[in-house]
């Protein structure tokens, strides 16, 4: 079951909700919710359920045993257990098939795989397990109240497939007092809807538009392109509309989950996009691995070495690579257990360092009307090429592709047709409005919400929202969303 399912829509969310409200006090509520989130993960694959039940047991007494331990090494011993404990999870139920692969290619050896199934959202709730787990290190005041805090805390069913992962410190208050208002209920539900509509009436429209032209035999410029363009579209309405969804149904039961996305594809430049893209694995990363790295002993010895000899503004710029590229290289890994996922990391890197020692120089651009057209047109560029890493599935796919769109100008009636059978009208509707619609300056949007008409035209055109994915729900097959996989 995911959130943009009939039966989700229809049967879980209804009763969730009446059960949720029948039931008094604030721990009763909670349970509720737990409850209802272990049946929503069961339906992802019930064999799942001991992994998630053995990891919030783990992490919760991690987390006791460094709320009450006093020796620092003591308390170094435990946390790094327990990050072990989670990196080792992700590892084993993610990465065996492709570490075993490797290995053969590389010794010459035939180890048959492993072929452990991947659980339903491991890379997001063992993050989340993991924000716990350290912030509870870094202050032990911070520790859970009880087991049934760090239970939900995992298992919160809106976030545990796709995200966002929510920040103990934000989610603990949350967790222990919470209000509920008739208007909250309201917003909370609209977009949801707002949500459902970006994944059920562009993402997926678009989506099949996409996996045509990726799997096309001939391939051009015109269909590379295309085929990053429309995959740029389609990830970025399947991911934010989850995000809608899941913040629209926390929002429902009192939750105010951290926004993922703000106008990512209006970005002037690499740095900047990554501010605005899947922020909340963005915000995990620095606090929890770019800054450590950081403030570590050999980083701060190498630091010192290069301002001796080079000064401190060199120094400066050289003391980010080490931890930029850790956490690109780590980055794309998270996302998929591929080479070609490792290499979409290192190209994000790569001009995010570009960026940070000032070889491109965004700061400048943006002055000028002309200039932050070319940064438009550069972090146009570099986005689509990674996405086209991304999606490719195979570092050989990739190459063909990323070849066409730069040197197929020679166009054969092959590639018209695939073109043909691929552009569908309602394909094409999709594409351009969802371009239209993630290319909208945030000055218009905001200028759109202070009309007097803005609220009660927004809920009406919710409802027609709805109508329309329903009735796409009862025509389309379902598609299960991109993220999800990770």
């Amino acid at each position: 079951m995911v959130l943009s399912s009939a039966i989700f829509l229809f049967v879980f969310f209804p009763a969730a909700f009446a059960v949720y409200h029948v039931v008094p006090g604030i721990k009763g509520k909670n349970v509720v919710l737990l409850a209802f989130g272990l049946v929503f993960y069961a339906f992802g694959g019930l064999w799942s359920v001991p992994l998630l039940a053995l990891s919030v047991l783990v992490n919760w007494l991690c987390g006791r045993a460094l709320a009450r331990a006093e020796a620092k090494r003591a308390r170094r011993a435990l946390v790094t257990a327990a990050v072990g404990f989670n990196v080792a999870l992700i590892a084993v139920f993610k990465y065996a098939d492709f570490a075993v692969a490797n290995l053969n290619a590389l010794l010459g050896t035939a180890i048959p795989l492993p072929g452990i199934p991947l659980p339903l959202g491991v890379s997001f709730f063992t993050f989340t397990a993991m924000s716990y787990v350290i912030e509870v290190y870094r202050k032990p005041a911070n520790a859970a109240k009880g087991f049934l805090e760090t239970a939900l805390y995992i298992s919160f069913f809106p976030a545990i497939v796709s995200g966002p992962i929510v920040p103990w410190r934000q989610a603990a208050p949350q967790l222990r007092e919470r209000t509920h208002t008739p208007e909250a209920t309201a917003r909370g539900i609209r977009r949801f809807i707002v949500g459902l509509s970006k994944k059920l009436l562009i993402a997926d429209v678009v989506g099949r538009m996409v996996d045509g032209l990726f799997a096309a035999g001939a391939v051009d410029a015109r269909i590379a392109w295309l085929g990053a363009a429309g995959y740029a579209v389609q990830i970025l309405f399947d991911f934010s509309g989850y995000t809608d969804m899941a913040l629209g149904v926390g929002q429902v039961f009192g939750f105010t989950l951290p926004e993922n996305f703000d106008r990512p594809y209006t970005a002037l430049g690499l740095t900047d996009f990554w501010k605005r893209w899947h922020m909340s694995l963005t915000g995990w990363f620095r606090n929890y691995l770019y800054m450590p790295i950081v403030m570590s002993r050999p980083q701060q010895r190498l630091y010192k070495k290069w301002a001796a000899r080079y000064g401190r503004p060199k120094a400066n710029k050289l003391a980010i690579l080490i931890p930029m590229a850790a956490v690109w290289m780590l980055t794309g890994l998270w996302h998929g257990a591929a080479w070609s996922f490792v290499l979409w990391g290192l190209w994000q890197g790569l001009f995010c360092a570009l960026e940070g020692v000032g070889i491109i120089r965004t700061d400048g651009l943006k002055k000028t009307a002309g200039g932050r057209l070319v940064l438009r047109l550069y972090t146009a560029a570099v986005i689509l090429v990674g996405d086209v890493l991304f999606r490719a599935g195979s570092l050989s796919r990739a190459g063909t592709m990323l070849a066409a769109m730069f040197t197929g100008w020679r166009f054969s009636p092959a590639c018209t047709l695939q073109l043909q059978l691929a552009c569908t009208p309602m394909a094409v509707c999709a594409l351009v409005l969802g371009g239209v619609l993630s290319l909208l300056p945030g000055s218009v949007q905001q200028r759109l919400a202070e009309t007097r008409w803005a609220q009660p035209a927004g809920y009406a055109l919710s409802l027609a929202l709805l109508a329309l994915c329903v009735a796409s729900m009862a025509q389309s097959g379902f598609v299960p969303f991109i993220y999800q996989q990770f």
